[in-house]
């Protein structure tokens, strides 16, 4: 998550947004079932729902309940590829943005969001493999 905010801080958004997203699957990933095959292929929902929920904790899976859901709309693996014009193009079709005060940078508030959400995610996460 340090990459992905110093990314932020350089104004590099898209890739901040991605690297956000990997942390995410990959924390995710790390509370996967062990009875459950990995099958979710870059769907943070998917990967939540595949979760041991014992080894969670319902406190924990229910503070991530709203940041997943952000990250969720927000993030897409092929985000590595695009350009920066072409994230503005997804998140305009997305109109989760519609409201914005005229001349935000659409880009970078989705970038605030998607890094803010993936950091409680993956807090939330980290807490709960060093304190089982």
């Amino acid at each position: 998550m340090g990459d992905a905010g110093q990314l932020k801080r350089l104004e590099r958004y898209a890739f901040a947004m991605y690297t956000a997203g990997v942390a995410v699957e990959c924390m995710l990933r790390a509370f996967r079932h062990p009875d459950r095959e990995h099958a979710a292929h870059h769907d943070v929902v998917g990967h939540f729902a595949l979760c041991d929920r014992d080894r969670l904790g319902d406190r924990a899976w229910t503070k991530l309940r709203g940041p997943v859901q952000t990250v969720h709309l927000l993030w897409l693996n092929n985000f590595r590829y695009a350009d920066e014009s072409r994230l503005r193009k997804h998140l305009n079709e997305l109109k989760y943005y519609d409201g914005m005060k005229r001349g935000s940078d659409t880009l970078k508030v989705a970038c605030i969001e998607l890094i803010d959400a993936a950091l409680a995610i993956v807090t939330v996460g980290d807490e709960r493999w060093r304190n089982p």
